[in-house]
């Protein structure tokens, strides 16, 4: 999905800015589940710019992991289970019942400081969303877009038993020489949790943007090969701004490390950034402490008759208004025109002017210019000037 929005860009020392969760959502009226995406994403920096043992280690280094996890992996059930009692306690009426993991960990060890970015996009599948269902109104619950889990998830993978809930598990497969010089060193901010959505919750949906989209219910729409058949409504939780979302600051962690020499640890996650679009005509709203999203496939109708016939009196008047208008702009123009063949020549007479020449020779080079002056006439004939 294409989303326009601004997002706070913070330039700290050349490390990345990055969102530190990102969700992606699709809910389609008629299906009986839903396919967000979540990504987490954080950025681990070490610096090291008087050199050191540990320079030597990480100076040059150009290292990647990743992997692919599916219900077919070992450890993904526990996982679900996890996710599913995470979602109880927010609350949420949603479950889990699969989930799919792309898990990526790139590190470059650059001539001042090695940088270490993760990504994992995690996909489940989630049920039992629809809350209460009127007719062609669904209360769709919303809470489940602050899925976060503290506790480690290990899964068996090409590089052992890992733990993707933990940085440091990338690090102990990457640059485990590092992360024995560090076990002396308070470092348990390498292992803070990454699978953390919890800042997407805590915006509520009524400060969130949305965009209603009908292109899909436009008939010229077809030309340019558009396949949906319903209207859309687009949520976004904006661009960064104290009065929507508060104020944009990145969540950092910093860590001195006195060893040989002197290092420095930093952690940047930048605020969390979420885009759902729902089918159908949707509007914000809570059920006890679940918010919601209300929607129906079909425009909302109100139960007023006079309401309902406003907006359509209201364009035929103005289209009578505009038409009247023109009508007369056209017969006033007409009269006009008339008129103005009726009195022929308009203007200054050519007989009462008299034109002189202005242009002067150079060389064998000369200009035909001239200018005109009013005269009028005495009793002769003899034309006078004013």
């Amino acid at each position: 999905m294409k989303r326009l929005m601004l997002t706070c860009l913070v330039i700290l020392g050349g490390i990345p800015t990055v969102w530190a969760a990102q969700l992606d959502a699709e809910i389609l009226i008629e299906d009986d589940s839903i396919l967000p995406s979540f990504s987490f994403l954080r950025v681990i920096t070490i610096e090291y710019p008087d050199g050191g043992e540990v320079t030597e280690l990480l100076q040059g280094q150009n290292q990647e992991i990743s992997f692919h996890l599916d219900k077919d992996t070992p450890g993904m059930k526990e996982m679900i289970s996890q996710i599913n009692e995470n979602l109880k306690s927010l609350p949420s009426t949603v479950y889990v019942t699969d989930a799919k993991v792309n898990y990526q960990v790139i590190l470059n060890g650059n001539p001042n400081s090695a940088v270490i970015e993760y990504k994992i996009e995690l996909i489940p599948t989630i049920v039992n969303s629809v809350i209460n269902s009127q007719g062609d109104l669904k209360s769709i619950d919303a809470n489940w877009r602050g899925i976060s889990l503290d506790s480690p998830i290990f899964f068996e993978t090409e590089f052992g038993v890992f733990d993707i809930n933990n940085p440091k598990s990338a690090l102990d497969v990457m640059i485990p020489e590092v992360v024995k010089k560090f076990e002396d060193s308070d470092v348990e901010i390498l292992e803070l949790p990454m699978i953390d959505s919890s800042g997407i919750l805590e915006l509520p949906l009524y400060k969130w943007h949305s965009l209603f989209d009908n292109t899909a219910i436009i008939a010229s729409s077809e030309l340019y090969n558009f396949t949906g058949k319903n209207v859309l409504t687009h949520y976004s939780m904006g661009e960064c701004n104290i009065e929507m979302s508060g104020i944009c600051v990145d969540r950092k962690w910093e860590k001195e490390l006195n060893l040989d020499k002197e290092y420095k640890i930093v952690i940047v996650e930048s605020r969390d950034d979420a885009s759902i679009t729902i089918e159908g005509y949707s509007d914000s709203s809570a059920m006890g402490s679940i918010e919601t999203f209300e929607s129906s496939l079909f425009a909302p109708v109100s139960e007023d008759p006079a309401t309902n016939e406003f907006p359509a009196t209201v364009m035929y008047g103005m289209a009578s208004i505009a038409a009247i208008g023109g009508i007369v702009m056209f017969v006033f123009s007409s009269r006009k025109v008339k008129k103005d063949k009726d009195q022929g020549q308009t203007g200054i007479d050519p007989s009462h002017l008299i034109a002189y020449e202005t242009s002067i020779s150079s060389g064998g080079y000369k200009t035909n210019r001239g200018e005109s002056y009013l005269v009028k006439y005495d009793n002769d004939k003899t034309p006078v000037a004013f």
